[in-house]
Protein backbone atom coordinates (compact mmCIF):
# COMPACT_ATOMS: atom_id res chain seq x y z
CA UNK A 1 0.00 0.00 0.00
CA UNK A 2 0.85 3.54 -0.09
CA UNK A 3 3.77 5.11 -2.84
CA UNK A 4 7.20 5.76 -3.44
CA UNK A 5 8.53 9.15 -4.84
CA UNK A 6 12.19 9.60 -5.89
CA UNK A 7 12.91 13.24 -6.59
CA UNK A 8 16.01 15.00 -7.51
CA UNK A 9 17.04 18.77 -6.89
CA UNK A 10 20.30 20.89 -6.56
CA UNK A 11 21.18 23.03 -3.27
CA UNK A 12 20.80 25.89 -5.99
CA UNK A 13 17.32 25.52 -5.53
CA UNK A 14 16.88 25.73 -2.25
CA UNK A 15 13.70 28.55 -1.57
CA UNK A 16 12.76 28.44 -5.59
CA UNK A 17 9.69 26.14 -4.14
CA UNK A 18 10.06 25.46 -0.05
CA UNK A 19 8.67 22.36 0.72
CA UNK A 20 6.25 22.50 4.12
CA UNK A 21 7.89 21.23 7.37
CA UNK A 22 5.06 18.49 7.79
CA UNK A 23 6.22 17.84 3.97
CA UNK A 24 9.43 17.31 4.90
CA UNK A 25 9.14 15.20 7.24
CA UNK A 26 7.53 12.30 5.35
CA UNK A 27 10.79 11.92 2.96
CA UNK A 28 14.40 11.12 3.40
CA UNK A 29 16.67 13.55 2.39
CA UNK A 30 20.34 12.52 0.72
CA UNK A 31 22.67 15.17 0.23
CA UNK A 32 25.31 13.93 -2.59
CA UNK A 33 28.26 15.99 -2.75
CA UNK A 34 30.47 16.34 -5.99
CA UNK A 35 32.58 13.76 -6.90
CA UNK A 36 36.04 15.26 -5.16
CA UNK A 37 38.55 12.91 -7.18
CA UNK A 38 39.47 13.79 -10.88
CA UNK A 39 40.13 10.51 -12.28
CA UNK A 40 37.03 8.83 -10.62
CA UNK A 41 34.84 11.36 -12.52
CA UNK A 42 35.96 11.13 -15.52
CA UNK A 43 35.64 7.72 -15.48
CA UNK A 44 32.34 7.58 -14.40
CA UNK A 45 31.71 10.66 -17.19
CA UNK A 46 33.44 8.48 -19.63
CA UNK A 47 32.12 5.39 -18.92
CA UNK A 48 28.22 6.54 -18.97
CA UNK A 49 28.38 8.88 -21.56
CA UNK A 50 29.38 5.66 -24.01
CA UNK A 51 26.74 3.70 -22.26
CA UNK A 52 24.17 6.51 -23.61
CA UNK A 53 25.96 6.59 -26.87
CA UNK A 54 25.71 2.83 -27.50
CA UNK A 55 21.98 2.95 -26.56
CA UNK A 56 21.53 5.96 -29.14
CA UNK A 57 23.20 3.87 -31.97
CA UNK A 58 26.67 5.61 -32.01
CA UNK A 59 29.16 2.94 -32.39
CA UNK A 60 31.89 5.12 -30.57
CA UNK A 61 32.79 7.41 -27.72
CA UNK A 62 34.62 11.07 -28.16
CA UNK A 63 38.50 10.42 -27.88
CA UNK A 64 39.94 10.73 -24.26
CA UNK A 65 41.04 14.21 -24.54
CA UNK A 66 37.30 15.49 -25.47
CA UNK A 67 36.94 13.80 -21.81
CA UNK A 68 39.42 15.36 -20.43
CA UNK A 69 38.22 19.23 -21.76
CA UNK A 70 34.72 18.10 -20.62
CA UNK A 71 35.38 17.36 -16.66
CA UNK A 72 38.17 19.76 -16.08
CA UNK A 73 35.90 22.62 -17.41
CA UNK A 74 32.97 21.08 -15.26
CA UNK A 75 34.79 20.56 -12.36
CA UNK A 76 36.72 23.85 -12.78
CA UNK A 77 33.30 25.85 -13.35
CA UNK A 78 31.67 24.69 -10.35
CA UNK A 79 34.33 24.35 -8.00
CA UNK A 80 35.17 28.36 -8.16
CA UNK A 81 38.82 27.52 -8.88
CA UNK A 82 41.57 25.94 -11.06
CA UNK A 83 43.30 22.54 -10.67
CA UNK A 84 46.13 24.72 -9.63
CA UNK A 85 43.80 26.46 -6.90
CA UNK A 86 43.45 29.76 -9.11
CA UNK A 87 39.84 31.65 -8.12
CA UNK A 88 37.69 31.99 -11.55
CA UNK A 89 33.84 33.02 -10.89
CA UNK A 90 31.61 30.15 -10.57
CA UNK A 91 28.55 29.76 -12.91
CA UNK A 92 25.32 30.07 -11.35
CA UNK A 93 24.39 26.75 -12.45
CA UNK A 94 25.01 23.36 -10.65
CA UNK A 95 27.49 21.78 -13.26
CA UNK A 96 26.74 18.28 -11.88
CA UNK A 97 28.41 15.29 -13.30
CA UNK A 98 25.30 14.04 -14.87
CA UNK A 99 25.32 17.01 -16.76
CA UNK A 100 28.57 16.23 -18.15
CA UNK A 101 27.35 12.93 -19.13
CA UNK A 102 24.33 14.67 -20.96
CA UNK A 103 27.02 16.93 -22.80
CA UNK A 104 29.59 14.64 -23.39
CA UNK A 105 26.61 12.67 -25.23
CA UNK A 106 25.57 15.15 -27.17
CA UNK A 107 29.40 15.79 -28.51
CA UNK A 108 29.30 11.80 -29.50
CA UNK A 109 25.72 11.99 -31.05
CA UNK A 110 26.85 15.66 -33.00
CA UNK A 111 29.84 14.60 -34.09
CA UNK A 112 28.61 11.23 -35.53
CA UNK A 113 25.34 11.60 -36.61
CA UNK A 114 25.60 15.58 -38.03
CA UNK A 115 29.25 15.98 -38.74
CA UNK A 116 29.88 12.41 -39.35
CA UNK A 117 33.60 12.62 -38.12
CA UNK A 118 35.13 11.45 -34.77
CA UNK A 119 34.30 14.41 -32.12
CA UNK A 120 36.39 17.43 -31.54
CA UNK A 121 36.86 20.42 -29.43
CA UNK A 122 34.73 22.72 -31.13
CA UNK A 123 31.98 20.33 -30.48
CA UNK A 124 32.35 20.45 -27.18
CA UNK A 125 32.40 23.85 -27.26
CA UNK A 126 28.61 23.58 -29.01
CA UNK A 127 27.13 21.45 -26.78
CA UNK A 128 28.15 22.80 -23.46
CA UNK A 129 26.88 26.12 -24.03
CA UNK A 130 23.41 25.11 -23.30
CA UNK A 131 24.56 23.06 -19.83
CA UNK A 132 26.59 26.70 -18.68
CA UNK A 133 23.82 28.89 -19.33
CA UNK A 134 20.53 27.56 -19.10
CA UNK A 135 19.74 28.70 -15.58
CA UNK A 136 21.39 32.49 -16.16
CA UNK A 137 21.74 34.10 -19.65
CA UNK A 138 24.82 36.26 -18.09
CA UNK A 139 26.71 32.81 -17.65
CA UNK A 140 27.71 33.05 -21.29
CA UNK A 141 30.07 36.21 -20.03
CA UNK A 142 31.57 34.23 -16.94
CA UNK A 143 31.71 31.23 -19.90
CA UNK A 144 33.67 33.45 -21.92
CA UNK A 145 35.78 35.25 -19.68
CA UNK A 146 37.02 31.04 -18.63
CA UNK A 147 37.87 30.82 -22.19
CA UNK A 148 39.82 33.76 -22.55
CA UNK A 149 41.59 33.56 -18.88
CA UNK A 150 42.02 29.85 -18.61
CA UNK A 151 41.46 27.64 -21.55
CA UNK A 152 44.10 30.10 -23.53
CA UNK A 153 46.65 29.49 -20.99
CA UNK A 154 46.26 25.89 -20.88
CA UNK A 155 49.35 23.26 -23.16
CA UNK A 156 48.52 20.69 -25.28
CA UNK A 157 46.59 20.74 -28.81
CA UNK A 158 43.30 19.91 -27.98
CA UNK A 159 43.60 22.65 -24.91
CA UNK A 160 44.45 25.09 -28.13
CA UNK A 161 41.98 23.57 -30.42
CA UNK A 162 39.40 24.15 -27.32
CA UNK A 163 40.57 27.77 -26.87
CA UNK A 164 40.27 28.58 -30.58
CA UNK A 165 36.33 26.93 -30.82
CA UNK A 166 35.73 30.11 -28.49
CA UNK A 167 34.39 31.56 -31.45
CA UNK A 168 31.16 29.50 -31.46
CA UNK A 169 30.05 30.97 -28.11
CA UNK A 170 27.48 33.81 -29.27
CA UNK A 171 27.89 37.34 -28.77
CA UNK A 172 31.54 37.29 -30.44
Amino acid sequence: PGFNVIATANTRDLGVNEMSAALKRRFNFETVLPIQSFDVELGLVREQTAKALEESGVPVAPPDTIFELLVTTFRELRAGQTEGGQAIERLSTAMSTAEAVAVGHAVGVYAHFVAGRAAEPADLVQCLLGAATKSNASDLALLRRYFEQRVGKRRGGHWKAYFEARHLLPGE
